[in-house]
């Protein structure tokens, strides 16, 4: 997946500190929190996030991800000052593609946007082997905050309509407080900038669907 190929590059970027390749500041915080996120990392959440929420309700990541899970089941999440739910349904941090957009510096706040593409497209091109068993894969559908599940198989699926891209607003605080110089006040989607686009998957057909199916495509 070009997304994931991407991802890779970024990290022995940022974790080689290669002289050849420019990293922007801005990029390294949006790749370290969201991989600190899909990993479960708790320091990560401690110092890149609740080191400016004093009040936030739930401090253990581990159930912050356990209650988002839950919630993802039901079809529809809601977006939090975190991004737990679109750094996870977006897939940043795992392969999507992040484009950094014009930076806003003032004093002790840093704001900023990045247009953000999951590249759902890609899963039709995985081998299914490399699937774990069972396996349920979540996505963002339309309107935004819809959560589609879908098990990966080999019969064609039922057109969906899945986001294609969207801008992610992110908006930083210089701190002292924790090991990281800044802190996450929110990151949030814009809704008016989604784009959602027309897929159809390779999927394992519900119990009840029809007899009749379209064979397995690319």
């Amino acid at each position: 997946m070009r997304g994931f190929r991407n991802a890779v590059f970024a990290l022995a970027v940022i974790s080689a500190g290669c002289s050849n390749v420019q990293v922007a500041p801005e990029d390294r915080l949006v790749f370290q929190y969201s991989e600190g996120i899909q990993s479960l990392h708790q320091p990560t959440y401690d110092d890149f996030f609740l080191a400016c929420h004093p009040d936030w309700k739930e401090r253990d990541l581990s159930v912050r991800m356990a209650g988002y899970e839950a919630t993802r089941k039901g079809g529809r999440v809601t977006f939090s000052p975190d991004g737990l739910e679109v750094v996870k349904l977006a897939i940043l941090g795992r392969g999507a593609d992040s484009k950094l957009g014009k930076v806003f510096g003032e004093g002790n706040r840093l704001q900023f946007k990045t247009l953000v593409k999951p590249d759902y497209v890609s899963i039709n091109y995985i081998d299914r082997s490399e699937f774990p068993p069972g396996v349920i894969l979540f996505l963002l559908g339309e309107p935004l905050g819809t959560v589609i599940s879908l098990k990966p198989g080999n019969t064609r699926g039922p057109v969906r309509s899945v986001l294609e891209s969207v801008q992610l607003h992110w908006i930083w605080t210089r701190t002292r407080l924790g090991r990281a110089d800044w802190c996450l006040e929110s990151v949030l989607p814009v809704p008016t900038s989604a784009v959602f686009r027309k897929l159809q998957f390779n999927e394992i057909p519900p119990p009840d669907a029809g007899a009749v199916q379209e064979p397995p495509g690319p």
